[in-house]
């Protein structure tokens, strides 16, 4: 069994009013999912371990698989591994120094327990910012250069189409240039894409230094 990832199916002939609409419903979808978060960050919420560790796997996750991608159909050299790893891990440190400064901590008691009170934190709105535009960028390259026929995991997609296992109709690029051009586009927002995940995995890591030294602390 072969799976294929092909989130945007052509469902007509035009394919580029389709892909733009496609892509403006694809931003749409983002921007409500990031007001929501910008909420909570300037709001402030409530210090789970659990959600923080989950969000930043997401985080991840979502670099992972456009990077993986800028690789596989993207023409991307392998050896570009190299320097992706070392801007998220400088990003990481640098946002994980930073944090320590633009984050804010407080604590609300349960049942007027002191002893059980939770924590709770706020900050860091310019690292959300930065990470959902360059998530943002980087899905619309994906898009522009590439188009939907390629955006998958398994790279054996053209054999299922042509023993007819399957029947998928698919939208092209929207714009045709030269390799050059393509890669360039892709490490510049791949360099992007890894800094903006860098930060949030660092200020994530800060929230979560705090918990634990809190917790430590009182018991």
């Amino acid at each position: 069994m072969h799976f294929v990832l092909l989130p945007y199916v052509l469902l007509s002939d035009n394919n580029h009013a389709l892909a733009f609409s496609l892509l403006i419903f694809t931003l749409g979808i983002t921007i409500i999912i990031t007001i929501f978060r910008i909420r909570k960050v300037m709001q402030g919420t409530k210090v789970s371990v659990k959600k923080t560790i989950i969000f930043s796997v997401y985080y991840i996750a979502i670099a992972y698989f456009l990077v993986y991608n800028s690789f596989l159909i993207g023409n991307v050299p392998f050896v570009y591994v190299i320097p992706y790893s070392a801007v998220v891990i400088a990003a990481g440190y640098g946002s994980y120094r930073y944090s320590k400064r633009i984050l804010y901590f407080w604590k609300l008691s349960t049942n007027g327990d002191e002893s059980s009170s939770a924590i709770y934190s706020k900050g860091g709105l310019a690292i959300y910012l930065l990470y959902i535009a360059a998530l943002i960028v980087r899905s619309a390259i994906n898009f522009i250069f590439i188009g939907s026929e390629k955006f998958y995991f398994n790279n054996q997609q053209e054999a299922i189409l042509e023993n007819g296992s399957s029947a998928i109709l698919v939208m092209s690029p929207l714009v045709h240039t030269d390799p050059a051009t393509t890669i360039l586009a892709f490490t510049a927002t791949d360099f992007l894409l890894m800094v903006g995940a860098g930060l949030l995995i660092g200020r994530n890591a800060r929230v979560l230094k705090y918990y634990y030294q809190d917790k430590k602390s009182n018991a």
